[in-house]
């Protein structure tokens, strides 16, 4: 319920979503610009309720850290005596705190929020350190909060407050360009995508991709091509899409990065059977397998290494000019992409009429699922009836589509699996769309 006494330090406005000091806990503001704003008187008077001095609290110490052995202290350390007064820190050490804060302890702890999905208090934590950042024109800095804050309001689909929050990266990414544009410009992208703004998202992505061609970092190449690809393929614009997404498998498979290669060949594959073009999907899915395949056996090997091995890699010390290995993201189980990719190419056989070869990886496809759940083995038959949905569309053999079908609903109810029960009575009924069916990913 509303407290009208509640009201914004900086314009006095009162509603039900003001937001208070997350440290004095005593004054509302209406967002990161107001309390920006008043920051600088406001942070004179803005102690915590504990008494201590004016900094943000510190991040509670986890029970590993606790753990280790408390370092000894240096000989010129002065240890304060009870009843001194608190020692006074000049502006520079003041900053300084303040700073490394927003670096060790907010971004992390943003990082774990949002994870697991707190995303208010995630944008409490991000609004503190853009009003530190800006208080101190620390750009970079403030670029980064911007972009995280922006992305936390994007993932709940609050896309009007994720541009608000960008802005200040995405103006400075405008006017200076250069491969630190590449991250803004990606959020905008996507946040126009998901407003329906094709025409500004297009504009966002040749920004994105003029800045990935100044970086000398591959990596964000193969990223920012990937994420272009994916975005154009999303608003059907196949024939500019697979050629983005085919440089991107290219480049994760010179970077031997196998997640990027395998999610670059998937979305081609679909693109592609969407397009009609059946051969090509189905050479872009046995890539995708062949990427998810070598991630496995990668990982499988990285984790028979003894812990003796490990130990005495993490007390090797890098030579100087010698550059570490970008390590990879682990992809984990693999075996629900690889069914998919199995069933992804099963439909593209069966569209060509290569019967035998369609029947093969249908089996793969059911062999991966069995080992998965039910819900996954519901989901292989509802790929099958939609496969052979596509594939008789003059209305022959509709008894394998429907076959299918009923296999995924009688799976489904044993898993109480709404969306899957829906969609095989919809199968059952032909009130599928096309669009819907030809999914690939």
């Amino acid at each position: 319920m509303h407290d009208p006494t509640k009201r914004c330090l900086n314009c006095d406005a009162s509603y039900a979503g003001l937001k208070r000091c997350p440290r004095c806990k005593q004054v509302y503001f209406c967002n990161a610009t107001c309390q920006k704003e008043v920051w600088k008187e406001h942070v004179k008077v803005c102690v915590p309720v504990a008494g201590e001095p004016a900094q943000p609290p510190p991040k509670q110490q986890s029970a590993a850290a606790a753990a280790k052995p408390a370092a000894a202290p240096q000989a010129t350390a002065a240890v304060p005596k009870p009843g001194d007064p608190p020692v006074q820190k000049s502006p520079e050490q003041i900053k300084a705190d303040q700073l490394l804060r927003i670096r060790h302890d907010i971004l992390p702890e943003v990082a774990r929020l949002m994870s697991a999905r707190e995303f208010a208090d995630a944008e409490e934590h991000l609004e503190d350190g853009v009003a530190i950042a800006s208080q101190y024109d620390e750009r970079e800095l403030l670029n980064e909060l911007s972009c995280t804050l922006s992305k936390c309001f994007l993932i709940q689909d609050k896309h009007k407050q994720a541009l608000e929050a960008l802005n200040p990266a995405l103006m400075h990414a405008r006017r200076e360009g250069g491969p630190e544009a590449m991250r803004p410009h990606s959020i905008a992208a996507e946040i126009n995508k998901a407003k329906g703004n094709i025409d500004q998202m297009r504009v966002e992505l040749k920004a994105l991709m003029e800045a990935a061609a100044e970086s000398n970092d591959e990596h964000e190449q193969g990223a920012a091509l990937l994420l272009a690809g994916c975005l154009l393929q999303d608003v059907g614009d196949l024939n500019a899409a697979v050629p983005l997404l085919s440089s991107a498998a290219t480049a994760g498979e010179k970077l031997g990065n196998h997640g990027m290669r395998a999610g670059a060949r998937n979305r081609a594959g679909a693109a592609l059977l969407r397009m009609r073009q059946c051969k090509p999907a189905v050479e872009a899915w046995m890539d995708e397998l062949k990427a998810l395949e070598q991630a496995s056996a990668e990982e499988a090997m990285a984790a028979m290494k003894v812990k003796e091995d490990e130990k005495d890699a993490e007390k090797e010390e890098p030579k100087e000019g010698v550059k570490k290995k970008q390590e990879m993201p682990p992809l984990g189980d693999t075996r629900g992409r690889r069914c998919k990719a199995h069933g992804n190419i099963f439909m593209a056989h069966l569209l060509m009429g290569t019967r035998p070869a369609a029947e093969m990886h249908l089996q793969h496809a059911l062999s991966l699922a069995k080992e998965l759940g039910k819900e996954e083995e519901a989901r292989v038959w509802l790929q099958c009836g939609n496969s052979h949905t596509l594939a008789s569309v003059d209305g022959s053999n509709d008894g394998d589509a429907a076959e299918a079908y009923k296999k995924c609903l009688n799976l489904a109810k044993e898993v109480n699996s709404l969306e899957l029960i829906g969609e095989a009575e919809k199968g059952l009924k032909k009130e599928l769309e096309v669009a819907s069916m030809i999914s690939g990913s």
